[in-house]
C-alpha cells in the first residue's frame, strides 16, 4: 500500500491538497493493500462431489489446469444421516445396500473425473467418506487454498436446482476462495 500511496500523493500534490487523505482515511476498508492485491497462489484444491453431480465437467478440468503445481483432492461424501435413517426404519441390510450402491456410484465419479484432470497433468488424490456433506466440507477446508463446489451441491432435488442453497452457505462461509460450477 506504501508504493501507491506515495505514488498518488506524488500525483496529486498541491492539486487536491488533503482531500485525498481524507478519503483515503474514511474509505479505508474499502481500498485493498498491496498484500490483498496479489493474487495467492494455489498449491491445494479441494473438490468435494455427491450424489447431485451426474457426470465430469471438462470446463472445471480446464479451469483447475490453470493453477500449475496444485494438487486436486476429489471427495465423495454419502450422508450419514440417510443411512441411519434407512437402517433405523429398514434393517442393517438396507443400510449397507445404500452405503453400498453410493459408494459404488462415487467410485465411477471419482474415476471420471480423476481421468478428466490426469489428462491435463493435474494431480490427484481421492477419498469416499460417511459423514455430513456440509460439516465435512467445512472441517477439512482449511487445509486447501480453493474449494471448488458444484452448484447443486448437497441439494435434494439436483435435477431442479439453479444453484443449491448449501452451495450458497458454503461458498458463504468458507473463508477461502471457492468457485462454484
Amino acid at each position: 500500500m506504501r508504493y501507491y500511496e506515495g505514488l498518488i500523493k506524488r500525483k496529486f500534490k498541491d492539486l487536491v491538497g488533503s482531500k485525498y487523505e481524507t478519503i483515503q482515511r474514511e474509505y479505508s476498508e474499502y481500498i485493498l493493500t498491496e498484500e490483498e492485491m496479489r493474487p495467492h497462489e494455489v498449491k491445494k484444491i479441494l473438490l468435494p462431489l455427491d450424489f447431485s453431480v451426474t457426470g465430469v465437467s471438462e470446463s472445471v478440468c480446464e479451469l483447475l489446469s490453470v493453477y500449475e503445481n496444485a494438487t486436486v483432492t476429489l471427495i465423495f461424501i454419502t450422508d450419514a444421516q440417510i443411512h441411519d435413517i434407512i437402517r433405523e426404519s429398514l434393517d442393517d441390510e438396507a443400510g449397507r445396500e445404500f452405503i453400498r450402491k453410493k459408494e459404488e456410484y462415487g467410485n465411477h465419479l471419482l474415476d471420471d473425473y480423476e481421468n478428466c484432470l490426469t489428462s491435463r497433468s493435474i494431480p490427484c488424490r481421492r477419498r469416499m467418506l460417511l459423514g455430513n456433506k456440509q460439516q465435512d466440507v467445512l472441517k477439512l477446508a482449511p487445509d486447501f487454498d480453493l474449494v471448488v463446489l458444484p452448484k447443486c451441491y448437497a441439494s435434494n432435488h439436483p435435477d431442479s436446482c439453479e444453484v443449491g442453497g448449501e452451495a450458497i452457505i458454503l461458498a458463504q462461509t468458507l473463508a477461502k476462495p471457492v468457485i462454484v460450477f
